[in-house]
């Protein structure tokens, strides 16, 4: 198992790299609204490190204004199938590796290595290879828009965390229904890892995924929906969490919109 968890990010990078001989003119115009990145990742693997700093560089501005690649909205799931080597990351979920199992059977051949980013469910590339990265946002920015969503986050009040969200799919006849779900994400999270690949190093985190639900679904066809939640924050979890709301075709995993509030201390 670990043999093929070493070598599938490099056939994954010769496979990223193959596709950057041309941009399509998609690419060149550049992204036009946000772009729901994941980075699949573990403390258990000593190649994350470097993806985890990239993600979290990408996350520390207002979306339009990122710098290295702007109207990114990124999170980090991390998986839990490296706990095997000695060392349980604290942030893993079988939940995680079942969701980035699901990208590689959608994408075929069902691969799945870390580190590995996904791009608006459609695409995926090595977690530290940011031309290509530039390309799949930009390509996917420059998609039509057929779906908006809006998050309006409440107060922080006893534990709870309401808000409202709301989210509206443009009538396409045939549109698969489409799920509206809302991550939960923690920054600035330190860990001295005392075993496995990355033993005796602190590594820091940043857009954790703490929690995922689904706030409501789309019909099939189109539609809207509005719903109001209350969210339940874990008291270990601090206070320097944030939100995130995206609007997800189950079938296809193609994500059609996502929006942020920023994190709160």
């Amino acid at each position: 198992m670990r043999a093929a968890l070493v070598l599938l990010p490099v056939l994954a990078l010769l496979a990223c790299a193959g596709g950057d001989a041309a941009a399509s003119p998609a690419a060149a115009a550049g992204p036009s609204r946000p772009v729901l990145v994941e980075l699949f990742t573990s403390q258990g693997c000593s190649s994350c490190p470097p993806a985890d700093r990239a993600l979290a560089e990408l996350a520390a501005q207002p979306v339009a204004e990122r710098r290295v690649i702007p109207n990114v909205i990124p999170l980090a799931f991390h998986v839990d199938y490296w706990n095997y080597i000695g060392w349980t990351d604290p942030f893993s979920s079988a939940d995680w590796s079942a969701r980035q199992r699901r990208y590689g059977a959608t994408f075929g051949g069902g691969r799945i290595y870390t580190p590995e980013l996904v791009v608006a469910g459609t695409a995926d590339c090595v977690g530290t290879d940011n031309s290509r990265l530039r390309k799949l946002v930009a390509a996917a920015a420059a998609e039509p828009e057929s779906a908006t969503i809006e998050l309006v986050p409440a107060p922080r009040a006893g534990g709870k965390w309401p808000l409202t969200v709301r989210a509206q799919r443009q009538p396409q006849p045939g549109a698969p229904a489409a799920e509206v779900l809302v991550a939960i994400y923690e920054n600035g999270l330190e860990t001295p890892v005392g075993a496995g690949e990355n033993a005796r190093r602190k590594l820091h985190n940043d857009r954790v995924v703490r929690r995922l639900v689904r706030a409501a679904t789309l019909p099939a066809g189109g539609g809207s929906a509005e719903q109001r939640l209350e969210l339940a924050l874990d008291p270990a979890w601090g206070r320097n969490v944030g939100l995130v709301a995206f609007v997800q075709e189950p079938s296809t995993l193609r994500v059609l919109a996502v929006t942020e509030a920023a994190a709160l201390r």
